[in-house]
């Protein structure tokens, strides 16, 4: 198989990836004979060959409104080099928009991820995917009521290696009062509203701390916002990241919409329960009141407290989500390279 993606995952570039994002994509593109990747970016950046197979372009914009005329340009230099089988776009818009146009020019099937929780994703970019790849049942839904044919759609989460969480062997020692979030500092993540809550949490229970784990647009204004006992550590490998899961009480995720959560996965994997809003992710991943709690921004701060008062409980709650995502979730890299082939020689249907 030959694959082109398009991705605003900058992390793919080499610097400052969350999580396992290299590893992943080195991981699909041994099932292939070529993976060439194009991520868009801002800074001057250079190919990232991540193996043999697998090359990673920038456009390397001067400016973001850029990104489509230098993506879609990048784009055809790269058909006219090669040939796709199938070109795998990482969200319905900017990228979507690109594949839509390339599938048009050079008659290559399309593939469109839905990895966020969109409302108003381009009618004719989804339309014309051969494709389309969800995170959960409510995403499916949603996209059967917006009259998208169902057998279009897969419920394929992202790949998650359960072995890294489960069998870390590193220091697990509970911080008491840790409350951990890890992910995108982005408006999506409405960490803003978060530090008025976390202030209402230190009010009453003063051994509270905040760890925030990533970064993103909003990180100065964050930091300008936030007391002393909150600590912003910015990117850190994932073995540090696991540790800090280890390490906290609990693990938080405030976001306005979420299509599947995996930070809500890695957190109950290494026996975190977890604190976060009713987005169409967390819900099938959070079984309210035994993982974790669903629960509306206004009312976080109460589980939150709930938690930290009681030990016993969060330690209970941790154990039941250890439990439940070693019955659900395991590495799908299978499903996801699966429907690739079905798409490129038409077993889809």
């Amino acid at each position: 198989m030959h694959i082109l993606m398009l991705s605003i995952d900058k992390g793919l570039l080499g610097k400052n990836q969350l999580g396992d994002v290299i590893s992943r994509h080195k991981k699909y593109g041994k099932f292939c004979e070529r993976l060439d990747i194009i991520v868009f970016n801002k800074k001057e950046s250079k190919i990232n060959k991540i193996s043999d197979k697998v090359s990673v372009y920038p456009t390397n914009s001067k400016s973001k409104l850029l990104y489509y005329f230098n993506g879609l340009k990048l784009a055809k230099n790269l058909f006219n080099l090669n040939s796709y089988d199938l070109i795998v776009c990482q969200e319905p818009f900017l990228t979507g928009l690109i594949g839509y146009k390339l599938k048009k020019k050079f008659q290559t099937k399309l593939l469109v991820h839905f990895h966020g929780d969109y409302n108003l994703p381009f009618k004719k970019v989804i339309h014309s995917a051969d494709g389309i790849r969800v995170m959960s049942t409510g995403q499916k839904n949603k996209l059967i009521q917006k009259w998208i044919d169902e057998n279009k759609i897969r419920i394929i989460s992202t790949p998650i290696n359960l072995d890294k969480f489960l069998n870390y062997t590193g220091d697990k020692t509970i911080v008491p009062g840790k409350i951990l979030f890890v992910g995108r500092l982005e408006p999506v993540k409405n960490l803003i509203k978060f530090l008025n809550i976390y202030k209402e949490i230190k009010s009453k229970k003063t051994t509270a701390q905040l760890t925030i784990i990533g970064t993103g647009s909003l990180a100065q204004r964050l930091k300008s916002k936030a007391d002393d006992s909150v600590q912003f550590l910015g990117q850190l490998p994932q073995v540090e990241i696991i540790s800090h899961y280890y390490n906290s009480s609990l693990v938080i995720l405030p976001s306005k919409s979420e299509s599947f959560g995996k930070v809500l996965v890695e957190a109950n994997a290494c026996g975190k329960p977890v604190v976060t809003t009713p987005t169409t992710g967390a819900s099938e991943i959070i079984q309210n009141g035994y993982n974790g709690f669903l629960t509306p921004l206004n009312k976080m701060a109460d589980k939150i407290l709930e938690l930290l008062n009681n030990p016993k409980l969060t330690q209970q709650m941790g154990e039941n989500g250890k439990k439940l995502v070693q019955e659900k979730y395991s590495d799908n890299t299978s499903q996801i390279i699966q429907f690739w082939q079905d798409l490129i020689w038409n077993l889809y249907f």
